[in-house]
């Protein structure tokens, strides 16, 4: 990012303008396809503008965690290439703390019911694993991941041990937890930030809801008032109806 960019994008910001020409709070268009890994049980494939991510489910066989001896298992993993992070201080860091957003925002949303995955009590459960990556980096790696991951779950079918036909997973669509991404740009607030805007964000708002918040996860320097964090929530709450409608045509849910 030039520095040229970097001070025009803190300037016109004051006066609640991107270089994008979106408004505020208007987020870039979401392409989805799913189907696009032949040896997973699930998969899906995301465009948030020029942000490319693919995710990946697999559902295997294991051992129930000894305090959870009644539920099977999720489990997200991230990974950002030199490319996709190429924002980033620390790719690894930065990939942690993705996967660790997106695996908190479905797993507190109780998306999957886990005791269904359950074949043996303390012995034998079923376990999800999600697999993400980021292909392309153009800014929103958070919200795009999210989508990725739910997508590719409502993708999957999985063989059950005693059966060769393949199941849904046991999901209540009705707890979708979508992320919403908002960058602080000075004193203005932007809904899902290209890279060179979060490059000259003081502060970073991630926020996956459902019905009800599920996770919050704040990064940068900066500050947000109480004021800007209930328009944030406010805002992801509009821009929630518009995600689950895409997921659900790519889905055919």
């Amino acid at each position: 990012m030039s520095v040229e960019n970097f001070l025009y994008i803190k300037e016109i910001a004051d006066d609640g303008l991107r270089m994008s020409g979106r408004t505020a709070f208007q987020g870039r268009n979401i392409k989805i396809k799913t189907s696009v890994i032949l040896p997973s049980d699930g998969s899906a494939y995301v465009e948030i503008g020029g942000t490319k991510v693919l995710a990946g489910v697999k559902v295997m066989e294991g051992v129930p965690f000894p305090d959870r001896p009644k539920e099977g298992g999720l489990i997200v993993n991230f990974e950002a290439s030199e490319l996709a992070s190429k924002y980033a201080d620390d790719r690894i860091t930065y990939s942690i703390e993705v996967g660790r957003v997106t695996d908190r925002g479905i797993r507190e949303s109780n998306l999957i019911d886990l005791t269904k995955l359950v074949l043996e009590e303390g012995k034998k459960a079923l376990f999800v694993y999600v697999d993400i990556a980021a292909m392309n980096n153009e800014g929103n790696l958070f919200d795009a991941a999210n989508i990725a991951a739910l997508a590719a779950l409502l993708n999957a079918r999985y063989k059950r041990p005693d059966s060769d036909e393949r199941f849904p997973l046991p999901l209540d669509n009705s707890k979708l937890s979508v992320s919403h991404t908002f960058a602080k740009v000075g004193k203005s607030l932007f809904f899902d930030p290209d890279a060179e805007e979060e490059n000259a964000a003081d502060a970073r708002f991630t926020i996956a809801i459902s019905d009800k918040i599920n996770s919050i996860q704040k990064g940068g320097s900066g500050f947000f008032t109480a004021e800007e964090i209930d328009t944030c929530v406010g805002k992801a709450f509009e821009a929630r109806e518009n995600t689950i409608k895409v997921l659900m045509d790519s889905t055919g849910k």
